[in-house]
């Protein structure tokens, strides 16, 4: 069966990408007079088209070798998509061949890249098809890999690098472990945004918050069902964790706050860009600066170590490139692998409405390995039934939708294919799930206008995205109603009447039909935009069981010696439901707790 996943669907229009690329060959600039014939000297832009759009790349070309690549045009994610590009790139110039094989993690630019290198060189009158048969070239890692440590670190997300970076400020000798050929994960992925009560924004704008608040609006939002005591750890340490970020990791802010359904205040922070890569790029070069600090990529861990007392004595480590086994011992080990959203099987395991027919906005990491091994030692496992599906996603892809930050920002109504609202679009993610699921095609419709656009930024912002949603009639821009509403078949007459009638309520002040929980307003004169959108499986609320030293416990409530969690591995700290922009609270505040206790653990 064929799986229309936003990996597969990308990676199919990059491959196709070579058929256009011809266009761009007589900007090619070419050495001296020679003309494009076979082995032509010279620079050769080639065309590809990755995870963010378009891509242009220039290969120097010289007595029939490549003497160079250079990027020309690239609007790939920072920390994934231009690590994949480097590696590369030097792969291809240092051995000659384009039979290579793509980064994980980063298989959408990668695909891309290669495509764009293949095009070039069919443009000198090369022939790509016969550089793809040469030797194959592959990966290599010039790092040692330490059979000793006192820390081992599974996992290089926000949480994996939080408590990565704690304990070797400690000084204990850490080595994080991350299994793809990038890192990030889902943080990398992720918009970044996060819940911070008491935020620099909100005490210049007067909004008035407290860790208590946040609490209470957690628990709420996942119907009671989390640890009071988990939550009150996250909701009075996201100030301090959204300061370490700024002063340890070096992470800029927007200065502007977005209002994530389910929450009583507008309290989530904004990372530079509106992107979480902002805060991989940063942490992964913070960690660079840590001499008793190891970033190895590639290392996939495959079991968990115990002594004769059932204490974690290490790990054992596949290298995904060479697959040589390596046994790592360490004193303690902290789990921050992430969920398993991308892990189709165990999703249906505890929740058989998750199946294959709802796709993920996660990371192809996101597959619940920490899972696996922690309770092959006997860690409990907690809330696994509890999956969430991301209201507003691509609906071709999965992939999340960054301009219907729109929404967020309080400038956008949602409606169907009949033309009306049916939900608050401030309301918990679950709640506008399952909404969305209950109308027409399943699908829903997000509708803004040009001075929404302009005084957000969004569209500005997310430029790249926009571009592919409109290439693809996702999203869809005209001048009436009429127009927008007809290129998706939505009743337009309707459509009308309830943009009035939002208009009117914003004039009184009150949404008397969803009851609105922000300033509401009006959508007055085009142009205007719509987009289509479905929801999908962003983030798992079950996991590990923990306690607030991110302890991970067995099935009697007991400690395991020596193991910790952070993260999305780690559940019952969501309930049933996770509130936009907590998890980045989580993992920053539990990944610092764990490396802090990981280090106090090893004495």
């Amino acid at each position: 069966m064929k799986d229309l996943s936003r990996r597969s669907f990308i990676t199919a229009g990059a491959l196709a990408a070579v058929g256009s690329a011809a266009a761009l060959a007589g900007c090619a600039p070419k050495s001296g007079s020679k003309t494009a014939n076979a082995g032509s000297d010279g620079a050769w832009v080639g065309h590809g088209i990755g995870k963010h759009g378009d891509m242009d790349i220039e290969v120097v070309t010289e007595g029939g070798s490549i003497t160079r690549i250079n990027v020309l045009k690239s609007r790939e994610t920072q920390g994934m998509g231009d690590v994949a590009i480097d590696e590369l790139s030097q792969l291809i110039v240092d051995n000659q061949t384009l039979n290579v094989d793509t980064i994980s993690g980063a298989t959408l630019t990668s695909m891309a890249f290669l495509t764009a290198v293949s095009d070039a060189l069919d443009q000198s009158g090369a022939q790509s098809s016969n550089w793809k048969k040469r030797d194959h070239a592959q990966l290599k890692s010039n790092q040692d890999i330490p059979s000793q440590a006192d820390v081992v670190v599974i996992g290089a997300g926000g949480a994996g690098f939080a408590a990565a970076i704690t304990a070797a400020n400690a000084g204990k000798k850490v080595v994080l472990l991350e299994k793809l050929g990038v890192v990030g994960g889902d943080t990398s992925l992720s918009g970044g945004e996060m819940a911070v009560p008491g935020n620099w924004i909100q005490v210049t704008d007067g909004v008035a918050d407290s860790p208590a608040l946040l609490a209470a609006d957690m628990l709420k939002g996942g119907d009671n069902v989390g640890d009071p005591a988990l939550v009150d750890v996250i909701a009075q340490g996201a100030l301090d964790s959204s300061q370490w970020l700024t002063f340890e990791g070096g992470v800029s802010w927007e200065h502007d706050l977005l209002f994530f359904g389910g929450h009583s205040v507008k309290r989530s922070i904004i990372p530079r860009g509106h992107t979480g890569s902002e805060m991989i790029v940063k942490l992964a070069a913070r960690a660079d600066e840590i001499d008793n600090l190891t970033v190895i990529r590639n290392m996939r861990v495959t079991s968990l170590s115990t002594d004769a007392a059932g204490a974690v004595s290490g790990v054992t480590a596949e290298n995904q490139i060479t697959k040589e086994t390596t046994a790592i011992t360490a004193r303690a080990v902290v789990l921050a692998s992430g969920g398993f959203g991308s892990n189709v099987d165990m999703r249906v395991k505890y929740n058989p409405d998750m199946d294959s027919k709802i796709l993920s906005t996660d990371s192809v990491g996101a597959t619940g390995d920490g899972l696996t091994m922690a309770s092959a030692i006997g860690a409990d496992l907690i809330d696994m039934e509890y999956i969430q599906t991301y209201p507003t996603c691509d609906p071709e892809t999965g992939a999340l939708l960054y301009v219907d930050d729109m929404r967020l920002e309080s400038r956008a109504i949602m409606v169907n294919k009949e033309g009306v609202r049916f939900v608050e679009e401030l309301g918990r993610r679950d709640v506008l799930s399952n909404a969305i699921k209950n109308q027409t095609g399943g699908m829903g419709y997000m509708l803004w206008n040009q001075s929404a656009a302009d005084e957000t930024g969004l569209l500005v912002q997310h430029e790249d995205e926009y571009e592919n949603l409109e290439s693809r009639g996702i999203i869809v821009k005209g001048d009436t109603l009429e127009e927008v509403a007809g290129h998706f078949g939505i009743d337009a007459s309707a459509l009308k009447a309830t943009v009035e009638h939002w208009n009117d309520m914003c004039a009184q002040g009150a949404d008397e039909d969803f009851g609105y929980r922000d300033k509401m307003t009006p959508i007055e004169g085009g142009p205007y935009y719509v987009n289509s959108y479905k929801p999908a499986v962003h983030y798992t609320m079950g996991g590990l069981h923990i306690n607030t030293d991110a302890q991970v416990l067995d099935s009697a409530g007991n400690p395991i010696a020596g193991l910790f969690a952070a993260g999305e591995v780690a559940g019952h700290k969501m309930g049933t439901n996770r509130l936009g922009s907590c998890s980045m609270a989580d993992i920053y505040t539990f990944g610092r707790i764990a490396g802090s206790q990981a280090a106090a653990y090893v004495g």
